[in-house]
């Protein structure tokens, strides 16, 4: 998934005590989430939510369940089936295509005023909404959180370059490209006697696994004005002139010999750092960690404005939903809880917690206050710009992506005509499409 998720994949479960619950005439509710931070960031920031609520609302009592991700989606489901579901929880897109036709959630249109439904969703990305809306118009979920991988430049890669002018349309990241990859003894990929088996830094990470190039691939299809899978659904979206074109961009940048082999690291930590070592002059990266921060302490990082296509300007996103259960116990408290966490106030405490940024438009630097290291803060105050161009992968009852990329990277990759490689995913995509899968 793109953006926010699984930064704690491996974090075990933790929650609060009974010690942490106020005495509740009206019950107890309980919340649900998922880690995208430290156990201990994430314990403080229920402890602060549940002592804050306890303020709003006097007779509240809030329990808190962080739930790692391996099994997240595995409880939520016997949770849910079983008739006793958390009141509140945290939901990602894949999760929300789930559960938006079985009835688990409640509808925020049920509960909420013109006012507040309107704060909870103008300035929303349209495709983050369409993933919580039923279809009936219900609204099952509000998105309040939402992660990118901006494209990011390696500055001292850049000046070796001679500081070329940066691309401004996604064609135009090839000979930025081109000209930022260099051999070990200098000398530039256009150059006579480039070494293309000791190169030093290549200009762009192309890392060809569906966990990185979900991140990114799609938006060159949206870019030029298709997409990877049909209006009806059924097919992939991809076979005619622009889906064509979008496909032509990515592989004369992968077949220029400025982006890395497939195969350069087989460390996934090592791929999502490529350009803050200076193995790559650019790619698009994850935000910055204070561990990767300790672990190059002199890299210098700059995130590009985003190149757009012919069609505009477009970045895959994730985003983070707040949700309320259909059968909760409480319905009204549950409404005035979920109402709490998406209140700016509390909901910006999370999204700064996990080096977020927030569904609705940033004005100035979302992160004033000093990180770990100040190249965080300049990463994401960066990256915000992106924000007005986020997009959500396709609502779909079967999910093709990891597929389709496959079938791309055997295109990309030289593993198949273009023509082969269209048909083949035509075939595969009908197939997933009739069974569901």
């Amino acid at each position: 998934m793109a953006g926010v998720a699984g930064l704690g994949s491996v974090l075990a479960a933790c929650g609060l005590g009974e010690g942490d619950k106020a005495s509740s005439a009206g019950g107890d509710l309980n919340f649900w989430l998922t880690p995208n931070a430290s156990p201990e960031a994430m314990k403080a920031f229920t402890d602060k939510m549940t002592t804050g609520f306890r303020d709003v609302a006097k007779d509240a009592a809030v329990s808190s369940l962080i739930i790692p991700w391996d099994n997240a989606l595995t409880k939520y489901t016997a949770a849910f089936s079983g008739g006793n579901p958390p009141d509140v929880t945290y939901q990602i897109i894949p999760w929300m295509n789930k559960w938006r036709s079985t009835g688990v959630l409640a509808d925020f249109k049920k509960f909420a005023s013109a006012e507040e439904l309107a704060s909870f969703t103008e300035g929303q990305p349209e495709s983050y909404l369409k993933a919580a809306t039923g279809d009936n118009g219900e609204l099952f979920a509000v998105p309040f959180t939402q992660g990118f991988q901006p494209l990011v430049l390696n500055l001292a890669v850049w000046e070796k370059a001679g500081k070329p002018p940066l691309p401004t349309t996604l064609a135009e990241m090839i000979p930025f490209a081109e000209a930022m990859t260099f051999d070990k003894k200098g000398r530039n990929l256009k150059d006579a006697g480039f070494d293309k088996n000791n190169v030093e830094h290549y200009g762009m990470a192309w890392p060809a696994l569906p966990t990185f190039e979900d991140n990114w691939v799609w938006q060159y299809f949206w870019a030029y004005g298709s997409d990877y899978i049909n209006e009806a659904r059924d097919d992939i979206g991809f076979d005619n002139a622009a889906g064509r074109e979008a496909i032509d961009v990515m592989k004369r940048l992968v077949s220029s010999g400025a982006t890395t082999p497939p195969d350069l690291y087989s460390d996934n930590a090592r791929w999502q750092t490529a350009t803050v070592s200076g193995k790559t002059g650019m790619q698009w990266m994850p935000p910055l960690t204070e561990a990767v921060c300790k672990q190059f302490p002199d890299a210098r990082l700059k995130v590009i404005d985003l190149p757009g296509g012919p069609a505009g300007k477009a970045i895959v996103a994730g985003c983070g939903y707040y949700a309320m259960a259909a059968k909760s116990k409480n319905p009204d408290l549950t409404y005035q809880f979920a109402k709490f966490l998406l209140d700016p106030k509390q909901s910006d405490v999370y999204i700064r917690m996990i080096l977020g940024l927030p569904t609705r438009p940033v004005e100035g630097n979302y992160y004033a206050e000093p990180l770990a290291d100040p190249r965080m803060n300049t990463f994401l105050n960066e990256a915000a710009g992106y924000g007005q161009h986020a997009r959500a992968t396709l609502v779909l009852p079967y999910q093709p992506q990891e597929y389709l990329l496959g079938k791309l990277n055997d295109h990309l990759f030289g593993r198949q005509t273009l023509d082969d490689m269209i048909s083949e995913a035509s075939k595969g995509i009908k197939q997933m499409a009739k069974t569901g899968k």
